[in-house]
């Protein structure tokens, strides 16, 4: 038998710490240690205000996500109801989580009298970034693979990933590993952009969009464990929405404000 790393990362009495959980919760911490050290010149918005913005977005932007989810596999959930809150299980839809995190930016903004663009811009790279540490959490729990792939096909991978992938009886491909890569690059790139001169606000959380969803419409096209909506993935039509609206206030801050 192929040995597979435990979802369990250690066990406090009958309290369970999971890979999954520890990685989003590190992501978390990490990412408000680079916003402290980002926000060090920054008068327009402050660390205090992110800090509250998170503490209300954490656990209603995993609630969004949950349910996103299992409003997608209604079918599987209807018949194990017991199931809707086991999230520790995995089974968070990333697209969910961002639409609450967004409504909730959006009004504590708008309460606080604070540039939500701007806002947006801060949190872009680090959601990347986030995104990119939070795939080897589906890892663990043997998620977001892809189409089947011969065991010659992992001889340029560490060993470690070749047996996680060893799903059902088959090798898959590491489509997670793809994405946590292309998330991690587009989180230096949105970090570089953001600290150059020449950006405007709105314009790294408009990149964002374009970029994450250009990457995820072509990953999810190799996932075999998508959501699905009559005959479509949800994730690539999602992801089609996201570009039109991250191209469309691309365009509106680069040409329409230049123009007042």
């Amino acid at each position: 038998m192929i040995k597979i790393i435990d979802p369990v990362m250690i066990t406090f009495f009958s309290l369970e710490i999971r890979w999954y959980g520890f990685l989003i919760v590190s992501a978390l911490l990490i990412s408000l240690f680079i916003l402290n050290y980002l926000l060090k010149k920054e008068k327009k918005v402050n660390f205090e205000f992110f800090l509250d913005f998170i503490i209300l977005a954490f656990p209603l932007g995993i609630l969004g996500a949950r349910l996103y989810y299992v409003v997608f596999n209604f079918e599987y959930y209807i018949k194990r109801p017991a199931k809707i809150l086991a999230i520790t299980d995995g089974g968070l839809a990333i697209h969910g989580g961002l639409i609450v995190g967004v409504i909730v930016l959006y009004l504590l903004a708008r309460k606080r009298d604070k540039k939500i663009l701007l806002a947006l811009d801060y949190l872009a790279p680090l959601t990347a970034f986030s995104q990119s540490v939070g795939r080897w959490g589906n890892f663990v729990n043997q998620e977001a693979y892809g189409q089947i792939v011969s065991e010659g096909y992992y001889d340029i991978f560490p060993d470690f990933i070749k047996r996680q992938m060893y799903i059902e009886d088959l090798y898959r491909e590491p489509t997670f590993l793809y994405e946590s890569a292309a998330d991690f690059m587009l989180f230096v790139f949105l970090l570089f952009y953001l600290r150059s001169d020449f950006k405007k606000d709105g314009e790294v959380f408009s990149l964002y969009l374009i970029f994450y969803s250009v990457i995820r419409f072509f990953i999810e096209e190799q996932r075999t464990d998508s959501l699905f909506i009559a005959d479509f993935k949800v994730a690539k039509l999602i992801s089609l929405v996201l570009i039109f609206i991250g191209l469309s206030l691309f365009y509106y801050i680069r040409k329409v404000q230049n123009s007042v």
